[in-house]
């Protein structure tokens, strides 16, 4: 297992936390559309932030999400959400990251999981096409379920395309609990998205702070599928550093 964390801060902030800990970096930054229309300068400006740890840390992209729906039946929505998650695309071969992780982007009851399905898999089929050399994970958020995300998963059949679970927005939305999501998409998981919360609002807290037993649910993961990576999708940097340390304590992490 390796872990990394989610960058939901200024760059100068995460930095000591990248040299203290064994982890690498998850960049959210360039999930901002202005950010994808000024690409090319951003990527430069965030290249020379990281400065030394540049080329030497393990990066992975999380894609633009805002607004953007692969699922939907508009023509034009989905042509703009394929532009975006194209901008990011080139945004992650440049920043030689490994992987990049789109929303799956369904809203409860919008549609029938029939529709859905069909759309998702034509706009996926397509925007694979030429893209073998990274892995491209899609993440749930609203979803109640777990039931598009395997339906997906089994049809396309890419080796290079799988899942990313977020724990948290399955406790915070989800009417199946955790442990379900994992046993059912464990074949093609490649990536978790690791926060807590008390299900009562997807807050994106420490791991100690919700009802999630998160050190139980990682334990069960090491022993079913050692290769994961793990991003600590955590807001407050206090609560990082808290939950790093813990990861530290219970020899999941090793410090530099």
């Amino acid at each position: 297992m390796r872990f990394y964390v989610s960058q939901l801060v200024e760059t100068e902030k995460i930095l000591p936390i990248l040299k203290k800990y064994d982890v690498g970096l998850e960049v959210v930054h360039f999930a901002n559309p202005y950010v994808l229309d000024n690409r090319y300068e951003m990527m430069e400006i965030y290249k020379k932030e990281l400065g030394d740890l540049y080329n030497n840390i393990d990066l992975i992209i999380h894609g633009p999400y805002a607004d953007l729906s692969p699922g939907s039946r508009d023509n034009e929505i989905r042509r703009i959400s394929k532009f975006r998650m194209e901008q990011a695309f080139e945004v992650a071969n440049n920043l030689g990251a490994s992987k990049i992780v789109y929303h799956n982007g369904y809203i409860p009851k919008s549609y029938s999981y029939i529709e859905w399905n069909e759309n998702v898999y034509n706009y996926w089929t397509d925007f694979l096409k030429g893209k073998d050399n990274m892995n491209i994970l899609i993440e749930n958020v609203l979803e109640e379920d777990y039931v598009l995300m395997d339906e997906l998963m089994k049809r396309m059949d890419n080796t290079n395309f799988s899942t990313c679970i977020d724990i948290g927005h399955i406790n915070a939305y989800s009417k199946e609990d955790i442990e379900k999501w994992i046993d059912v998409l464990l074949p093609k998981l490649s990536h978790i998205h690791l926060h807590n919360n008390y299900k009562d609002k997807d807050s994106h807290s420490g791991i100690n702070k919700g009802n999630i037993n998160i050190i139980e649910i990682l334990h069960k993961l090491k022993n079913m599928k050692n290769d994961l990576t793990i991003s600590l999708e955590i807001v407050d940097i206090n609560d990082l550093k808290e939950s790093l340390d813990m990861l530290v304590e219970e020899g999941f992490i090793k410090l530099k």
